[in-house]
């Protein structure tokens, strides 16, 4: 008998049309790209990335700041390059997102390889019985991150923050749980549960090089004040988890990840010390993995600004391919509740 299918999201139960919609197109384009040979769908996504990368003016720009405060302004030649394979980058890790759900377990474990670290590193944090914090940025395909974190037989929580429409949202979702991984959402909720699982001794994974809300903690990242959220090393100081940095990159069809040195956070009186000396540790890790491959790092909205501006929505895995029509299609489509559900809605708490 087959092990009954996991939630998306713990404690949920969803009965509304457009989420059963939404989980339907993404199961119908995950087989369809699955049959699609594999040169032809990144042949697609290379093309599809570079139309983006033409027409999109705003992410062109975002990314190009982004670039340019990494490597320096002076080399425009090779900040334009590293742009256009952000956005190839982009499509393709949408199209490996796509294929996810039929990928198997040995299929992963072959085309993740740590190429600095060793899993071992892993295993010793978890010996100390108070949870991994897995760290990462938006470098390479890192939905593959979680993919080879569950492949290894790591139980896995992921914080995934909601960018754009629910319909568009949950299916990504789905992808992104097909491999038996928890979502969850930056919620009070869903902090909870995070802390719960650490305390079981589990793993999460947050990516922290972009402060999504605007209400992190200041920073000096790259040599400029920026702000980057505070939730993994707040965490950390409260469960005293092991924090270890993982950053990938694709290695053409394949990918690496980088497994960098554990830490832990302390935990004293002074809150703000503490605070420091966790940031101390992590900002270098994401510099090094960004600055290793920034042509890979798939961030479309400004790191650092230098006025306000209105939030430019991202698509959730770090592609720009959010449309306004799939908004318009998103918000028109009926809400029908099922037995015994009318009128509900999920709650982002507990």
């Amino acid at each position: 008998m087959s092990e009954p299918r996991r939630p998306l999201f713990r404690h949920e139960e969803r009965h509304e049309f457009r989420y059963h919609l939404s989980i339907s197109i993404a199961a119908a384009l995950s087989w369809l790209a699955w049959l699609t040979p594999g040169p032809v769908r990144y042949w697609i996504a290379d093309r599809i990335g570079e139309i983006f990368c033409r027409c999109t003016h705003t992410y062109r720009d975002n990314v190009e700041s982004n670039v340019s405060q990494v490597i320096g302004p002076s080399d425009p030649e090779r900040v334009n390059r590293a742009v256009i394979s952000i956005f190839r980058m982009s499509a393709r890790n949408f199209a490996d997102l796509i294929i996810l759900p039929r990928v198997s377990r040995d299929r992963l474990l072959n085309q993740v390889q740590v190429a600095k670290g060793s899993w071992q590193l892993v295993e010793d944090a978890l010996a100390e019985g108070r949870g991994v914090i897995f760290v990462s940025a938006h470098l390479g395909c890192f939905d593959m991150v979680g993919a080879a974190l569950w492949a290894r037989g790591y139980k896995l929580t992921i914080v995934t923050g909601r960018t754009t429409s629910r319909f568009i949202f949950d299916g990504v979702t789905y992808l992104r749980a097909s491999r038996g991984t928890t979502m969850i959402e930056p919620t009070p909720g869903g902090v909870r549960k995070v802390i719960r699982a650490l305390r079981e001794n589990e793993c999460t994974v947050f990516v922290a090089d972009r402060d999504y809300f605007q209400n992190g903690r200041p920073v000096t990242f790259f040599g400029r004040t920026t702000s980057l959220p505070p939730g993994p090393i707040r965490i950390a100081r409260d469960t005293g988890a092991v924090v270890i940095p993982i950053m990938p990159r694709r290695i053409g069809n394949r990918h690496e990840i980088d497994l960098l040195e554990p830490f832990t956070v302390p935990k004293t009186d002074d809150f703000e010390a503490d605070m420091d000396a966790g940031f101390g540790r992590l900002i270098p890790a994401l510099e090094y993995g960004i600055r290793t491959r920034v042509d890979q790092w798939v961030m479309f909205q400004r790191t650092w600004r230098d006025i306000p501006a209105p939030a430019v929505r991202v698509f959730p895995v770090g592609s720009p391919l959010e449309s306004e029509l799939l908004e318009k299609v998103a918000q028109a489509l009926p809400e029908r509740a099922g037995p015994g559900k009318i009128g509900s809605r999920r709650s982002d708490g507990d």
